[in-house]
C-alpha cells in the first residue's frame, strides 16, 4: 500500500468527490475534546486536518505516523503556508502496521479516514498496538465511512464506499475491500464512546472515544 503517487493529487480528488464534507466530519468532534498535550495522528494525509487541530489547540505536540514519504512532504509544506511551521509536529514514516509505541504517552489518539483501509486480520493485532501508546483517561477521535443502516441511504453508502474501495485499489494497492466496525475493537480495548455523529445522510461518522 503506497500513497506516495496520489498524494500530489489527493486535495483535488477530495474536493471533486467529497467537497468539505471529509473535512467537516474530521473536525467536528474537535469542541468535545479537552486541550490535548501529546497527540498520537495516524495517515494524516496532506495536512489539512492538523492545520485546524493546530489552530484550536495551538500548544499541543503532535506525533504523525504516516507511511508515505510524498504526504509528509505536503503536510509540511500545508504547515508552511499556514504559518505553522514552528508548531511542535514530528514526522514518522513507518507502516502502521508495525510501529509499535514505545510506552503509554498519549491524551489523544487520531485516526480519521484511517482504519477504512485495512482489513479486519490487519486491524485485529493493530487496534491494541495504537492502545497501548494511550495514557489512562486517553481520549481516541475516530472518523470515516460507514454504511447506512436503511433505505435509500444505504444504498447510496454501499454504492459509494464499493466505489471508492475500487478507485482506492487501483490508485494506493490497499487490500481491504469492505468496511469494519472499529466500535468492538475500541471497546475490548478499554474504551468507551462519549459523543457521536452521523453525517452526509449516515454515509460518514464521526466520534470521541475515552480510555477507561
Amino acid at each position: 500500500m503506497s500513497f506516495d503517487t496520489l498524494a500530489p493529487h489527493y486535495a483535488w480528488v477530495e474536493a471533486l468527490f467529497a467537497s468539505g464534507r471529509l473535512q467537516r466530519c474530521r473536525t467536528a468532534m474537535l469542541r468535545h475534546l479537552p486541550a490535548p498535550d501529546q497527540v498520537l495522528v495516524f495517515g494524516e494525509g496532506n495536512g489539512r486536518f492538523t492545520v485546524e487541530f493546530l489552530r484550536r489547540f495551538p500548544h499541543a505536540r503532535l506525533t504523525i505516523i504516516e507511511q508515505s514519504t510524498a504526504m509528509i512532504r505536503a503536510a509540511s509544506k500545508r504547515l508552511e503556508l499556514a504559518n505553522l511551521q514552528q508548531a511542535e509536529v514530528r514526522f514518522i514514516e513507518a507502516d502502521a502496521l508495525n510501529w509499535r509505541p514505545a510506552a503509554p504517552t498519549y491524551d489523544l489518539i487520531v485516526t480519521c479516514f484511517f482504519l477504512d483501509c485495512f482489513r479486519e486480520d490487519q486491524l485485529a493485532p493493530m487496534m491494541p498496538a495504537i492502545a497501548r501508546a494511550a495514557r489512562p483517561g486517553a481520549h481516541w477521535l475516530v472518523a470515516d465511512f460507514q454504511i447506512a443502516r436503511t433505505g435509500w441511504r444505504r444504498l447510496r453508502s454501499h454504492m459509494v464506499v464499493s466505489f471508492l474501495y475500487g478507485f482506492f485499489r487501483l490508485a494506493t494497492g490497499i487490500t481491504a475491500r469492505h468496511l469494519v466496525d472499529p466500535a468492538p475493537l475500541l471497546a475490548a480495548n478499554g474504551f468507551e464512546r462519549h459523543h457521536h455523529e452521523e453525517q452526509d445522510h449516515g454515509l460518514l461518522f464521526c466520534s470521541v472515544w475515552r480510555k477507561a
